[in-house]
C-alpha cells in the first residue's frame, strides 16, 4: 500500500479511532503490562514510541515513565494532533514526531535509545526486516524492544468468505487487506537484526458484530481498511454480496458474526555485540 495513502486515511479517521479500536485498546493494554514488567523506569532516559496513533499506549507508559525523555511517533499528521490533545487533556506531554519510522531510522545516531515500543503499529511495515535492522542499530546494547501486532489467523473468516466469492464468480483469488506476518517470522527477522533474549506471546481474540457490513465499517472507521483489490462498480457489489452471503451462512451464531483476531506480543533485547556499522 502506497504510504501516501496509509498517511491521507489514517488522519481522516483519527477522531473516530477510539471509538472503533477494541482490539487495538487491549493490545495496548497488554503491552503496557509486559513494558513495565520487564524494564524499571530509572533505567531509561530515553523512550521511542513508534506508531503511536492516537496516544492510548502512550498515555499508559507516560505515567510509568514520567522522567524520561519519551518521543512518540506516528506517519500520519491527524493521528498525532489526536493524540497530543488526548495526552494535554490528562496534564501529560511528550515530544510527538511526524515521520515514517522506515526512513527516519536511518537518518538517527545510534544508541540512543533505553527503550523503543510499539502498539498496534508494525503489520504496515513495508520493509520490516529492514527496518528492525534500523530499530536494533538505536537501540543501546542490551535495551529492549517490546510491540504488539496482528498474526496470520486475524480476519480469518473474512478471508475465507473473500475467497469463496471469487470462486463462485470465477475469478482468480485476491487478498482483501494485510498479508500478516507469524510469529515464526518475527522471531527471525530479529534475530537476522541482531536482537536476542526474544520472547513471544499469542493470544486469539473474538468480536462479534451484529453484522458483516457494520464490522466493515469498524474497520473502516479507524483507517485499517486495506486491500490489493481496486475494482470499483457492479464487479465489486457482487463481490461484496457473494463474500457477506458466505460469511453470514457459514459463521453466523444468535448474536452476529465472529471476527478473529491473532493478537502477538514480542519482546527482544538488542545484543551487546552488534556492531553499530549497519547500511541502509
Amino acid at each position: 500500500m502506497e504510504k501516501a495513502r496509509l498517511k491521507s486515511r489514517f488522519s481522516q479517521k483519527a477522531s473516530s479511532y477510539d471509538r472503533y479500536a477494541l482490539v487495538q485498546k487491549e493490545m495496548a493494554g497488554q503491552l503496557q503490562k509486559l513494558t513495565c514488567a520487564a524494564v524499571e523506569p530509572d533505567r531509561v532516559a530515553r523512550l521511542l514510541e513508534v506508531g503511536c496513533g492516537t496516544g492510548g499506549l502512550t498515555r499508559m507508559l507516560r505515567r510509568y515513565f514520567a522522567e524520561s525523555a519519551y518521543q512518540s511517533m506516528d506517519i500520519a499528521r491527524g493521528m498525532l494532533e489526536q493524540a497530543e490533545h488526548n495526552l494535554q487533556a490528562e496534564g501529560m506531554a511528550c515530544e510527538f514526531l511526524h515521520a515514517d519510522i522506515e526512513e527516519w531510522v536511518w537518518e538517527q545516531p545510534p544508541e540512543t535509545y533505553d527503550l523503543i515500543v510499539s502498539g498496534a503499529c508494525f503489520q504496515w511495515l513495508a520493509h520490516p526486516a529492514k527496518t528492525l535492522r534500523g530499530i536494533a542499530k538505536l537501540l543501546r546494547p542490551g535495551a529492549p524492544l517490546l510491540f504488539s501486532t496482528f498474526g496470520p489467523a486475524t480476519f480469518q473468516e473474512l478471508h475465507a468468505s473473500f475467497g469463496y466469492a471469487h470462486r463462485c464468480l470465477g475469478q482468480n483469488e485476491v487478498r482483501h487487506g494485510l498479508s500478516f506476518v507469524s510469529s515464526e517470522q518475527w522471531e527471525r527477522m530479529l534475530r537476522d537484526a541482531g536482537m536476542e533474549d526474544i520472547r513471544t506471546t499469542t493470544r486469539k481474540a473474538v468480536l462479534s458484530y451484529p453484522s458483516v457490513v457494520e464490522f466493515l465499517h469498524a474497520v473502516k472507521s479507524i483507517g485499517a481498511n486495506a486491500s490489493q483489490e481496486r475494482e470499483k462498480g457492479l464487479g465489486q457489489r457482487k463481490l461484496l454480496a457473494e463474500m457477506i452471503g458466505y460469511y453470514e451462512r457459514t459463521y453466523a451464531f444468535d448474536h452476529g458474526i465472529p471476527v478473529t483476531y491473532d493478537l502477538l506480543y514480542i519482546q527482544a533485547s538488542r545484543s551487546r555485540n552488534l556492531s553499530t556499522n549497519m547500511e541502509s
